[in-house]
């Protein structure tokens, strides 16, 4: 088993080409994001992941408008610290994710439906494990896929998480899994346990929701890695900062 990663993800205000954007201007959104990444690298986390998530209605696919934009937020991003970076754009963009990681030197993507078919909000999500690998094989980018087995903002067609991870795994070449619960850490680390007596603690597996300072000390125990979003923010605005003071007490607990 690997160190244990604590992942800061950066959620993006509405950005060029969403239908809800406001017109703020790309490049303050990244020296907001810039400073943002310095607040998780200060107060000791060892990634840092950019997302679209304040899009909004969000689709499957992001549009050329947003490729740019992420792109020149993730490079401000890259040129602030020198922690793991990795992106995910749109509700399973996994071919943009890979073309703005390989574009700004960043280190992974995360893919929410890498293989299997799922149920989103705007119907069926399917896998685009092919693309993303074509894709990588095309640009010659050694970026790590890190796969959801099962999402939270979606519903999978099998339920078998197991499955969903060996398959994510042997099929569609994920490097991590991740495995979110919306009843809770204790759950999600239920089912990495199951996850890891199958495929073997070669694979690391990462909690991708739901983790708190009152759980913390749990995911550390029974995962390799958190992926933190709203439980590090001054708010629920799409405008909320990383909260310095949040970051620290995640990475000393």
């Amino acid at each position: 088993m690997s160190a244990f990663r604590l992942v800061g993800v950066i959620h993006l205000p509405p950005l060029p080409g969403a239908a809800n954007y406001r017109g703020a201007s790309v490049r303050e959104i990244a020296r907001i994001a810039a400073e943002d990444a310095r607040v998780l690298a200060d107060a000791g986390f060892t990634d840092v992941m950019i997302q679209d998530a304040s899009d909004n209605p969000q689709p499957v696919h992001v549009g050329p408008a947003t490729v740019a934009a992420m792109a020149v937020v993730g490079a401000a991003v890259r040129n602030a610290v020198d922690l793991s970076l990795g992106v995910v754009a749109g509700h399973n963009d996994g071919e943009t994710s890979v073309s703005i990681a390989h574009a700004i030197d960043a280190q992974f993507v995360r893919v929410k439906v890498l293989t299997g078919v799922s149920a989103g909000p705007d119907g069926w999500i399917e896998g685009c494990a092919h693309r993303v690998a074509m894709l990588r094989r095309l640009l010659g980018s050694e970026v790590e896929v890190w796969a959801d087995a099962h999402e939270a903002t979606s519903r999978a067609v099998t339920g078998d998480v197991v499955w969903a991870a060996q398959q994510a795994m042997s099929f569609g070449g994920a490097s991590k899994v991740i495995v979110t619960r919306d009843s809770g850490v204790t759950d999600a680390v239920t089912d990495i346990s199951a996850v890891k007596a199958a495929v073997g603690d070669d694979i690391d597996v990462l909690i991708g929701g739901r983790v708190n300072l009152g759980n913390i000390a749990i995911a550390r125990a029974g995962s390799d890695g958190a992926i933190l979003g709203s439980a590090i923010k001054t708010g629920p605005g799409d405008d909320a900062r990383i909260d310095p003071e949040a970051a620290r007490a995640f990475a000393t607990s």
